[in-house]
């Protein structure tokens, strides 16, 4: 068996001083020289500090190594075992070896990366991971079907995501008590036995304060559980699926608990049909109305029985109750109107979606305790006039008012940082808002459409604004009307240096020195001038975007189709999606050094593109970043990207003169124009959607280590016929729109395929 050794630098040099000093020694015995001074010491140096020397023995037929870290394996399966002093299992070392029946590690081994042995599904019986074991990656052991057991000997510093996820032999799990950072929060992350369809036993961290979304999610035998003593939260449809779970013991501190994660447990149904019964027992509507509620924990309520099946629903609370979670009010919500609690309630917390739909709620008043109004909080309440609003709120959710037509006012306390994404979407009836002092970020939507607002009176925190944050309201379209026509450009800028408008009457456009921001769709629309909106202007032909703007936001200068020349500030960071889009007649772009990411449709459009200076710490290009570029001859890619988006350069001629039979930028596949048999190499990680647009392929190979495919990767390949699956755990939208020859058959119990990822396929069969 062949052996790789690397020896220590310093046992090298230690051979070459003992060399040299043999060598005068004998010098000096041949020759009896004058006797020399003796010299001045030179001052000590420190001895640099080396990167470690590994030496590592393993069989280069079974492993490659890099450094500490086995990269992949490479072998023929049956009882594998780690070589000595390994200390990482890289990402997808071992992901799709289904031929490997059992692993052996060694004490070094602390890292196992994500994916590392996902869809090893010969790894029966009991599998023991590292001892020393204390970071697990997302997807570690994901598919890993034959594992009946698993226990950590070791307490964990990181635990991924979706770890045993779809683990459809595992009986018995047991985690370790605590993570070792000191103070770090222990959480059950997202995903981690969903599909395990087996598990009946179960031991969560000791020290786990929450569990994540869907963590035991389609859990069909699992029938008992205990939720360890310090979770306080629970995420959504976390037992979802459950179908048997009958017996949950709740720890005393949990107060949220997401929407859809007792539904469909018999715990859940059993206590409605115990608190349907308690009320039709009770004599009285006081005792009607103490009866209804189900509760858990650190008195949180998760459901409630009215008295009647008919008619209003209006629910008092109790005063110990802490907090209302998402779902309790579902099965009546149409038919609530009122909540009520007293001066003395200790209710803090209103899960997600808690009144959403409640079309005839009119009018609630929330807790002095509640610091932040959950997302989709009142989300199609459309009767609902009057909020009465506690002064210590702090940020309001996304949708959190979405579609609340009959809300005309609304107080915001001095506390507000954030207002979410469509937080007030399409709420017509108001007319004014005040921001707090101490606002700074309005997301997306958030008030578009309420077309009433006249007034928005801004702070100066303010340093953010979303996309279309104030579109379709009075206030936005009247910035731009005037009683005479403009001679000058007028920007409007409010916050902390955000530009949220622009009215241009001269071509040549210099944003004032006090912008910082400028925000989506601030110069979208000179395609079109309205009237009196941009009477009299002519379209702008230069921008020049000064030192001290940081960002540059979506849409930015969306189809400004005469713009030629662009001026960008090295201190610009952030380039928003679709900010050049169709700015047909730029001709060169110089993007400065802090830019990290081209975003999706950023020069989408732009055909008199000719020269793009690229910045060297650039990671990714989005989808369809340069598409229809059609004057773009030459573009040079920094090293370092690693990131290629769908048809990010499809239409340009750089793309068209690569005829390489493999066009890679980093480790992914941008232009495939082999043979029609392609068989491709292990260097190839990803593959860019449209790579393969062409009618020659008939048949691909993918690599042993690749387990999703991407979005339109395989997009419009009329003439393939097949393609191995084998390791394959997801296929993106659309990766074979059109592969009218493709026969296949895919288990979609094994893989996530996307509802769209096969259309045009008449051929392929989904199981």
């Amino acid at each position: 068996m062949k052996k790789v050794s690397v020896r220590l630098l310093g046992k090298i040099a230690l051979v070459l001083m003992a060399c040299i000093l043999a060598c005068t020694f004998f010098a000096c015995k041949e020759e009896e020289a004058e006797p020399t001074p003796v010299p001045t010491p030179e001052p000590t140096h420190k001895e640099p500090d080396l990167s470690p020397i590994y030496n590592i023995d393993y069989d280069p037929e079974q492993f490659i190594v890099t450094g500490s870290t086995l990269t992949e394996y490479i072998g023929s399966g049956g009882d594998v075992e780690i070589p000595n002093d390994i200390t990482v299992i890289g990402p997808n070392a071992f992901a799709g070896a289904s031929n490997v029946t059992s692993v052996t590690f060694p004490k070094t081994v602390t890292y196992i990366d994500s994916h590392a042995f996902e869809g090893c599904t010969g790894l029966t019986g009991v599998f023991t991971p590292p001892k020393f074991v204390t970071y697990v990656g997302d997807y570690a052991f994901k598919d890993c079907t034959g594992i009946t057991e698993i226990a950590f000997e070791n307490r964990l510093d990181g635990f991924g995501t979706h770890v045993f996820e779809g683990c459809t032999g595992l009986v018995k799990a047991t985690l370790p008590e605590k993570f070792i950072l000191p103070g770090a929060t222990t959480v059950l992350p997202a995903y981690t036995f969903s599909g395990c369809t087996s598990l009946t036993d179960v031991t969560i961290f000791k020290e786990a304060v929450t569990i994540e979304d869907g963590a035991f999610e389609n859990c069909t035998a699992l029938t008992t559980i205990t939720i360890p003593d310090k979770v306080k939260e629970m995420g959504k449809n976390v037992f979802a699926g459950c179908t048997s779970l009958s017996d949950i013991t709740f720890s005393k501190v949990l107060y949220l608990i997401g929407g859809g994660s007792l539904n469909d447990t018999p715990w859940y149904t059993a206590k409605m049909a115990e608190t349907k019964a308690a009320v039709a027992a009770a004599a009285t509507d006081e005792e009607k109305m103490a009866a209804g509620f189900v509760i858990v924990g650190q008195n949180a309520v998760v459901g409630f029985a009215p008295a009647s099946e008919t008619g209003d629903v209006e629910i008092k609370l109790p005063e110990t109750v802490y907090s209302l979670n998402e779902g309790t009010f579902d099965p009546f919500i149409e038919r609530f109107t009122k909540l009520e609690y007293t001066g003395n309630s200790r209710l803090e917390f209103l899960g997600d979606n808690l009144f959403k739909g409640a079309v005839n709620l009119k009018e609630i008043s929330l807790p002095s305790k509640l610091k932040t109004i959950s997302a989709g909080l009142f989300d199609g309440c459309t009767a609902l006039e009057t909020v009465n609003i506690a002064s210590r709120l702090t940020s309001i959710g996304d949708n959190a008012f979405r579609e609340c037509t009959s809300l005309k006012d609304i107080y915001l306390p001095d506390d507000i940082k954030s207002i979410g994404n469509s937080a007030f979407y399409h709420c017509t009836s108001l007319t004014s808002i005040v921001f707090p002092s101490s606002i700074e970020d309005i997301g997306d939507y958030a008030f578009k459409d309420c077309e009433n607002i006249s007034n928005f009176i801004f702070t100066l925190k303010l340093s953010n604004v979303g996309v279309q944050a104030f579109d379709n309201t009075k206030w936005y379209d009247d910035l731009s009307v005037t009683e005479e026509p403009l001679t000058e450009n007028r920007f409007h800028v409010f916050g902390n240096g955000v530009l949220i408008k622009a009215d241009i009457v001269d071509e040549n456009v210099v944003i004032p020195d006090n912008v910082k921001s400028i925000g989506a769709f601030t110069f979208n629309g000179w395609t079109e001038i309205k009237d009196r909106e941009f009477y009299g202007s002519k379209l702008p032909k230069s921008i020049t975007i000064p030192e001290g703007v940081t960002r540059i936001g979506d849409y930015a200068f969306y189809f400004c189709e005469n713009l030629d020349t662009v001026f960008i500030a090295d201190t610009v960071t952030e380039i928003g999606e679709k900010a050049f889009y169709g700015c047909s007649n730029i001709t060169s772009v110089h993007i400065p050094d802090g830019v990290t990411k081209i975003n999706d449709y950023t020069f989408y459009g732009c055909t008199k593109l000719t020269e793009v200076k690229l910045p060297a710490g650039l990671t990714s290009i989005g989808r369809y970043a340069f598409y229809n570029c059609d004057a773009l001859v030459t573009l040079d890619i920094p090293e370092g990207v690693t990131e290629v988006g769908a048809f990010a350069f499809s239409g340009t001629p750089w793309f068209e003169f690569h005829n390489e039979k493999l066009f890679m930028i980093g480790g992914t596949l941008v232009k495939y124009n082999g043979e029609p048999h392609a068989a491709l190499p292990d260097t190839v990680t990803s593959i860019c959607g449209g790579a393969f647009e062409n009618e020659s392929t008939v048949s691909v190979t993918l690599p042993a280590a690749m387990t999703a495919i991407p979005e339109y990767a395989f997009s419009g390949c009329v003439n393939l016929k097949e393609i191995n699956l084998d390791n394959i755990t997801e296929i993106a939208e659309r990766a074979f729109n059109g592969c009218k020859a493709l026969t296949v058959t895919v288990d979609t119990a094994a893989v996530n395929v996307a509802p769209d990822a096969f259309t045009n396929c008449p051929n392929v069969v989904l199981k």
